[in-house]
C-alpha cells in the first residue's frame, strides 16, 4: 500500500461508498438485509455517525444482488420549510418514477392533477397500488433516510406513517403488497416520530440495533495500520479501548495515526498522548469534520427537559460502573439519541472514554449552575408580556431564586422577573397586614359600641353588661392575636433567613460569617420555640427557616478544623466498606442497626457507631435492593442476576427465588411480613408467600403490570400494591381483587406513610411533591421542592417529616406544609435514603462505596447545641447568653 492509498484508506464522517475497503461488517447488517429479504417492515434509529447511510447503501447491494428492486429516499432532500403537503408527497412519487423508471408508464405530472380531488396521502397509497406494484414485478423495499427530518414540516405526518403501516394492513387481502415493505434510518424515536398510537407502523416493524464495532468485526481496519506499527491488531484494541467501536472516532483515530507517520512501539502510551493532543485537548478547534460539538449542541440544548438530562447524565458519570437502568423515559432517549450514552445490558453508560473525558461532570456542573430554577417560570411570564402573575415567584421559590441569583451577573429579563416577584410578595403581606389592622379596628368599634351600650343598659344589669363585654373583647383579641402571630412569624422566618444567607453567602476568608451567623440563628429558634411553645405539630409550625439555619451553620462550623466541638462531630457518622456505589440503605425495624448493600454484591450490617457487626457476599452481581423482613430477623436482597436471596443477619442463606433472566429491580415484604412483592424488567409483578414452606406465588397475584417496574411498595394497611412503571405511572392494586386505580401524577418517586396508613407520598421529576389519599386515589396536598429534578422521596416514621433528593445530591426535610427543615448537602451522587424507626436518625447512601449516618434534631436539640458551641466564646455573644444558659 503506498503512500496516498495508506492516507485515504481511512475516511471520517460521511457515507462510505459501496465497494470501500474498510467497512466494518456488524451485526446489524445481517439482521436489517435478513428482515428485508424476507419483506419485514425494519427501522434504523440511532444517534449520528453510527454508520446508518453506509448501513442503507451496503444493505441495497446485497438486495439488489437477489434481485430485489431497491430506492433510497433522503426525506431532507425533499425539503420541510415552508413545502405543502401536496409538494411534499409529490416530491415522493418523483423520486420513486426516477428510480424505478416509471416515466415510460406514467406522465406523473398529469396523473397528480387529474387526482387532485384526493388527498396527498391517498394519491401516494393509490401510486403504490396501481402504479408500482404493477410494473415492478420485483420485491420491492423503500429506503427512507434521514426520516427526523419528516419533524420540521409544518404540516401533521402521522398520516404518512398511517400509510406505511395500511400497506403492512393490505397484505392480508391483497399479496401484491407482500413484495413491498420500507426501512426507515434517522436520528429519533417511533414515539417522537408518530404520535397516533393507532396509525403508527413501530409496533409491526422490527428495530435494528446499530451499536460500536466489537474487535474481530473491526479487523478490516487494520489492513491500513500494518506499515505504520509492529503489532496493528493491538494498536486497533487499544483504539477500541478509547473509542467502544464508535465508528466515526473510530476511523478518526486511524486516520491520524496515518497522517502522523510515526511508527508506534507502545500502542497503549503513544496512543493515549496521541488522542489527548489531536482530539481532547481544545476540542472545539480540532472538531473537524464536526462531532463533538454536534452533540454538545444537543446535549445543551435549551428545552424543557434540559435539567433532567443533565442530572441523568451526570448521574450515568457517576455510576458508570454500574450503570442507571434503562426506562426510555424522555431524557434517557434524548441521551442516546445524542450518540453521548449507550445502553449495555438495560444499563445505561456513557458511550466511550473519549465522550467521558470531553463531557466531564465539572462541565455538566458548570451548565447546571447557570440554568435558573426558574427557567419554565420566566418563559411563561415573558410570553404573557410580563402581565400574568400567577408565573411569578412566591414563598420557597422566592428564597431559594434569590439565593442562587445571589452574585451572579443576571440578564435584564432575570432581573425584572425576580423584583417583580419580590414586589407581589411585598404587597401581599402589605395586603394581609393592612386586613389585620382593619379587622383590629372592627373589634375595637365594637368594644367601644359595645362600651357605650353598656352606660344606657347599665340598669338592666351587671351580668348582661359582663357577658357584653367578654364577647367583645374577646372578640378583640382574638384578632389582636392573630395580627401578633402573623407579625412574630413573619419576623422569626425573616430573622432565620438572615442568619442563612449571613452563614452561606457572605464572602468571608475567616469564619467570621458563621460566628456572627450562629447567634442570630439562636435568636430566632429562641422566638420560634416562644411562639410554638411546645403545644402544636412540626407541620403547623408558622415558621421554620431558624431550624433550617441553626442545622447548616452548626454543620458549616463542624467542617472547619479549628473547631473541635465532639457533640458537633457525632451528628454524623461515615460508614465505609463497599467498592463502588451503595445502592440500598435500610434501618432494622425498632432496632439500633442497619444494612447496606451494592454494585459489589456485598451486605453489610453496622451499628450506630458506624462499626461493622457482619457482612457477606450475596453472589448476585449486583444488589438493587435490600430490605428487612418485618420482625427484624431476615433480610431479603434483588439481584442483577435476576433472582432474590432470604438471609438471617448473620449472612446465612435461607432460600433463593429465581425470579427472571432479567434484574429483579424492587422488592418489598408486606406489613404482617407473609408476603414478598418483586418486580423488575421486563417480568410481571409477582406477590410471594413466604410463609409457606416452601416458598409459593401466589398464582392469582401475577399483576399485568408490563415492561419496566422501578419500584414496588405494599402500603401499611396490607389493602394495596403500589407500582411505579418505567414511564412515571403509578397504580395502586387493591391485591384481593387484583384491580387497580391509576394515580393523576407521573412520578419518580413514591413512599407510604407508617403512621398513617392511608397516605402515599409522591415525587414528580420536576420537584413537585404530592400527598395523596389511598382509599379515594385524590390529591390531599402538594408543595413544589427546591430540586431542580427529584430522584428520590421519602416519609419519617413518625409521619412528620417527608425526605427528597435532588441531582444536586442535596437531602432536603421538609414538615408535611411543604417547610424546609433540614439540608444535608454531599459531594456524591445520593442513591438511597432511609429513616431509622424513631425518626432521629436518617442514612444516606451514595455512589462513592460510603452510606452517611445523620441525626435528624428538632429545634429543642438544634438550641441547645448551638448555645454550647457559644460557650467560652468572645463577649459579643452576650445578647443571647442569658437564654443560653438558662
Amino acid at each position: 500500500m503506498n503512500n496516498s492509498t495508506q492516507k485515504s484508506y481511512y475516511q471520517v464522517g460521511g457515507c462510505l461508498p459501496r465497494n470501500s475497503p474498510n467497512y466494518v461488517k456488524r451485526q446489524a447488517d445481517e439482521d436489517l438485509y435478513k428482515n428485508l429479504k424476507i419483506s419485514e417492515f425494519c427501522y434504523v434509529l440511532n444517534s449520528r455517525q453510527m454508520g446508518k447511510s453506509s448501513l442503507q447503501v451496503r444493505t441495497i447491494k446485497r438486495l439488489q444482488q437477489e434481485g430485489i428492486s431497491c430506492v433510497a429516499i433522503d426525506i431532507s432532500e425533499i425539503g420541510n420549510r415552508g413545502v405543502t403537503p401536496e409538494q411534499w408527497y409529490a416530491g415522493i412519487l418523483r423520486i420513486l418514477e426516477n428510480n424505478f423508471n416509471l416515466s415510460e408508464y406514467v406522465n406523473i405530472r398529469t396523473w397528480w392533477r387529474e387526482r387532485n380531488y384526493l388527498a396527498p396521502v391517498q394519491r401516494l397509497s393509490e401510486f403504490i397500488e396501481t402504479i408500482l406494484l404493477t410494473k415492478i414485478q420485483n420485491n420491492i423495499v423503500i429506503f427512507i433516510d434521514e426520516i427526523d427530518s419528516i419533524l420540521a414540516l409544518d404540516f401533521p405526518v402521522d398520516d404518512f406513517f398511517g400509510f406505511i403501516r395500511s400497506c403492512y394492513n393490505k397484505r392480508a387481502n391483497n399479496q401484491e403488497y407482500n413484495r413491498l415493505t420500507f426501512a426507515l434510518l434517522g436520528v429519533s424515536t417511533p414515539q417522537d416520530l408518530c404520535q397516533d398510537k393507532n396509525s403508527t407502523p413501530f409496533n409491526i416493524g422490527i428495530a435494528i440495533e446499530l451499536t460500536g464495532f466489537k474487535f474481530d468485526e473491526a479487523l478490516s481496519l487494520v489492513d491500513g495500520l500494518v506499515e505504520i506499527c509492529q503489532q496493528p491488531e493491538e494498536v486497533l484494541k487499544e483504539i477500541l479501548s478509547w473509542t467502544n467501536g464508535q465508528p466515526f472516532l473510530t476511523q478518526k483515530v486511524c486516520k491520524i495515526i496515518i497522517e502522523n507517520g510515526v511508527f508506534i512501539v507502545n500502542p497503549k502510551i503513544e496512543l493515549e498522548e496521541m488522542i489527548k493532543s489531536q482530539i481532547i485537548h481544545n476540542w472545539e478547534t480540532k472538531d473537524i469534520p464536526e462531532h463533538l460539538k454536534t452533540i454538545r449542541d444537543r446535549l445543551f440544548r435549551k428545552d424543557q427537559i434540559i435539567v433532567r438530562r443533565l442530572g441523568l447524565y451526570k448521574q450515568i458519570l457517576q455510576n458508570d460502573l454500574a450503570g442507571i437502568v434503562a426506562d426510555d423515559s424522555p431524557e434517557q432517549m434524548e441521551l442516546r439519541l445524542s450518540g453521548l450514552v449507550v445502553r449495555r445490558d438495560n444499563k445505561l453508560t456513557v458511550a466511550n472514554s473519549i465522550y467521558a473525558t470531553i463531557f466531564h461532570e465539572e462541565m455538566i456542573n458548570e451548565e447546571l449552575e447557570k440554568l435558573p430554577p426558574y427557567s419554565t417560570q420566566i418563559k411563561a411570564w415573558l410570553h404573557s408580556n410580563c402581565e400574568d402573575k400567577s408565573y411569578l415567584l412566591q414563598g420557597e421559590d422566592l428564597q431559594y431564586a434569590l439565593i442562587w441569583a445571589a452574585g451572579k451577573s443576571l440578564r435584564n429579563q432575570d432581573f425584572q422577573f425576580l423584583t417583580t416577584s419580590q414586589r407581589l410578595v411585598l404587597d401581599a403581606q402589605i395586603e394581609a397586614l393592612e386586613s389585620t389592622k382593619i379587622e383590629t379596628k372592627k373589634a375595637q368599634a365594637e368594644v367601644a359600641k359595645a362600651q357605650q351600650k353598656a352606660k344606657r343598659w347599665i340598669s338592666i344589669g351587671s351580668a348582661i353588661l359582663g357577658t357584653s363585654l367578654v364577647l367583645s373583647i374577646g372578640f378583640s383579641l382574638l384578632a389582636y392575636q392573630r395580627f401578633r402571630l402573623a407579625q412574630s412569624s413573619r419576623e422569626i422566618e425573616q430573622t432565620g433567613t438572615d442568619a442563612l444567607l449571613l452563614a452561606m453567602f457572605k464572602k468571608s476568608t475567616t469564619n467570621q460569617a458563621l460566628l456572627e451567623a450562629l447567634p442570630k440563628a439562636i435568636s430566632a429558634g429562641q422566638r420560634l420555640k416562644d411562639l410554638v411553645n411546645n403545644n402544636i405539630p412540626l407541620a403547623e409550625y408558622p415558621a421554620t427557616r431558624p431550624i433550617l439555619a441553626l442545622q447548616m451553620i452548626l454543620d458549616k462550623l463542624d467542617e472547619q478544623k479549628q473547631f473541635e466541638d465532639s457533640f458537633l462531630q457525632k451528628r454524623k457518622i461515615i460508614l465505609q466498606g463497599h467498592q463502588g456505589a451503595v445502592t440500598s440503605v435500610k434501618f432494622r425495624p425498632n432496632q439500633d442497626i442497619l444494612a447496606s448493600a451494592g454494585v459489589d454484591g456485598k451486605v453489610i450490617i453496622w451499628n450506630f457507631e458506624g462499626e461493622k457487626i457482619t457482612e457477606w457476599q450475596t453472589e448476585q452481581k449486583s444488589v438493587n435492593s435490600l430490605i428487612f423482613h418485618p420482625n427484624g430477623e431476615y433480610l431479603a436482597t434483588a439481584g442483577s442476576d435476576g433472582t432474590v436471596k432470604i438471609w438471617n443477619l448473620l449472612g446465612k442463606k435461607l432460600y433463593v427465588l429465581e425470579i427472571s433472566q432479567t434484574e429483579v429491580n424492587s422488592i418489598s415484604f408486606s406489613v404482617d411480613g407473609k408476603y414478598l412483592a418483586t418486580s423488575g424488567i421486563d417480568i410481571p409483578v409477582q406477590i410471594w408467600n413466604v410463609s409457606s414452606s416452601p416458598i409459593t406465588i401466589l398464582s392469582d397475584s401475577i399483576l399485568n403490570d408490563n415492561g419496566l417496574i422501578r419500584a414496588v411498595s405494599f402500603s401499611p394497611n396490607g389493602k394495596f400494591l403500589a407500582t411505579l412503571d418505567g414511564k412515571s405511572t403509578i397504580r395502586l392494586w387493591n391485591i384481593s381483587e387484583n384491580q387497580f386505580k391509576t394515580l393523576d401524577v407521573q412520578a419518580i418517586s413514591m413512599n407510604f406513610s407508617i403512621s398513617q396508613p392511608q397516605l402515599l407520598l409522591t415525587a414528580t421529576s420536576n420537584g413537585v411533591v404530592e400527598l395523596w389519599q389511598l382509599s379515594t386515589g385524590k390529591l390531599m396536598n402538594n408543595f413544589q421542592s427546591l430540586h431542580l429534578d427529584t430522584k428520590l422521596v421519602s416519609f419519617s416514621p413518625d409521619g412528620e417529616l417527608i425526605a427528597t433528593v435532588g441531582i444536586d445530591s442535596i437531602v432536603r426535610l421538609w414538615n408535611l406544609s411543604g417547610r424546609q427543615i433540614s439540608q444535608f448537602e454531599f459531594m456524591e451522587n445520593v442513591i438511597s435514603i432511609s429513616f431509622s424507626s424513631d425518626s432521629k436518625k436518617i442514612a444516606v447512601a451514595g455512589s462513592n462505596g460510603k452510606v452517611w449516618l445523620r441525626s435528624v434534631e428538632n429545634l429543642d436539640e438544634l438550641l441547645s447545641k448551638g448555645c454550647r458551641f457559644l460557650v467560652g466564646k468572645p463577649n459579643y455573644f452576650m445578647r443571647v447568653v442569658e437564654f443560653c444558659q438558662s
